[in-house]
């Protein structure tokens, strides 16, 4: 009996060590597992942008005015009646009709110049048969040189007479043409003075005629920067749209004693005209210093903190694949869609741009090829636009 007791506790220790050791294995294997599922955390998919070196120099944001290099108050240049004349508001091209006087008065007055000119044509050929009829009777001895000169001298006053009704007919039918007043160019009747029916005189003003594709921005400035800018230089244009980038098509550096300004003007290309309202009210950025070479980021690449901005720098893993490395910057100039930082940067670190907001320091990353980029940003559009 004692025996079988101590064979039976034998072989329950003996099961109690198997059972520990399958444990221990059990927890060694799960532990393992748990480990090499943490090491093996999922690649996080980025876009990436190079660090590049631009020119910048710091600015200052002034106030400019959209206007239009066209803006003419139109007028007939003769005395009448206006018959007709364009409503505010119309659109015209150039050499439209934009108003028409009553041409009667110039009508009759045509009529009785072109009748005076016939009347003297006449005289005038009558005066050259009589003097060549008494130059054969002066070569006979018949009448005396003093006649001649007298009827020369009447051929060619009959000459004049001519020539001066010819002027005054041209005058007339000049005023003729311009009892009808067409569009020098093609844009828009912001303004009607005068009503039909009424009388002008040849100097009052019938309509303002404003181009709305030759547009301009102008803009006054401290004068101490003046020296930082020059004709045919680009700068930043900010507006409701968006911004436009235009060129200096001329600077005027004169100003005054209270203002101390200096005046700019930017050329509007046709192509960004659209964009643009005369009158419209934008902001301009001017340089304010000598531009000097920066180390700039794209704007895409910056993430916002409460106290310090930061990148996430692409580099290679030792072990194989991407990490990321966070860096603090300080930012300082914009210039569009890139920004002048301070930090441990060089040209052509690949900093990321998209899904850096949930990116930590040392996360393991894919940098999406240019094909892929191109595919998810269709397909980001095409759910947009079926939402």
């Amino acid at each position: 009996m004692l025996n079988n007791t101590h064979k039976f506790l034998q072989q329950a220790a003996l099961w109690q060590r198997q059972l520990t050791g399958s444990l221990q294995l059990v927890l060694l294997l799960g532990g393992t597992a748990f480990l090499a599922q943490a090491e093996t955390a999922p690649v996080k998919v980025v876009s990436v942008a190079p660090v590049q070196s631009q020119t910048i120099s710091p600015q200052m944001m002034v106030s400019g005015q959209v206007y239009s290099r066209y803006q003419s108050n139109l007028s007939a240049g003769v005395d009448g009646r206006l018959d007709w004349i364009a409503e505010a508001g119309q659109q015209v091209a150039q050499g439209d009709v934009l108003a028409r006087l009553d041409p009667t008065p110039l009508k009759l007055r045509s009529n009785e110049l072109q009748a005076q000119l016939k009347r003297s044509q006449i005289n005038a050929a009558r005066l050259d048969k009589e003097l060549a009829r008494l130059k054969t009777l002066v070569a006979k001895q018949l009448i005396s040189q003093t006649q001649l000169d007298q009827v020369q001298a009447d051929r060619d006053l009959a000459l004049a007479d001519v020539e001066l009704n010819r002027a005054s007919l041209a005058q007339v039918q000049d005023q003729l043409g311009r009892a009808v007043v067409t569009a020098p160019f093609a844009g828009v009747v912001s303004q009607r003075h005068h009503q039909k029916g009424e009388e002008v005189s040849r100097s009052e003003t019938l309509l303002q005629l404003v181009s709305l594709t030759d547009l301009e921005v102008r803009l006054f400035a401290p004068l101490s920067y003046a020296a930082f800018i020059q004709p045919g230089q680009s700068l930043l244009v900010y507006q409701q749209q968006g911004q436009t980038e235009l060129q200096l098509s001329s600077v005027i550096p004169v100003s005054d004693v209270r203002s101390q300004t200096f005046e700019a003007r930017l050329a509007v290309t046709p192509d960004s005209a659209n964009r643009f309202s005369v009158g419209q009210l934008v902001s301009v950025a001017l340089p304010t210093a000598t531009a000097k070479l920066s180390t700039v980021v794209h704007r895409d690449a910056l993430v916002l903190g409460k106290q310090q901005h930061a990148v996430f720098l692409v580099q290679q893993d030792p072990q194989g694949g991407q990490k990321v490395k966070r860096l603090e910057v300080t930012v300082g100039q914009g210039q569009g869609e890139w920004l002048q930082v301070d930090a441990a940067l060089t040209p052509g670190d690949k900093l990321v741009v998209r899904g850096a907001d949930t990116l930590k320091d040392g996360d393991a990353v894919r940098v999406l090829t240019q094909a892929e980029y191109a595919l998810a940003k269709s397909k980001s559009s095409t759910d947009k636009v079926a939402l």
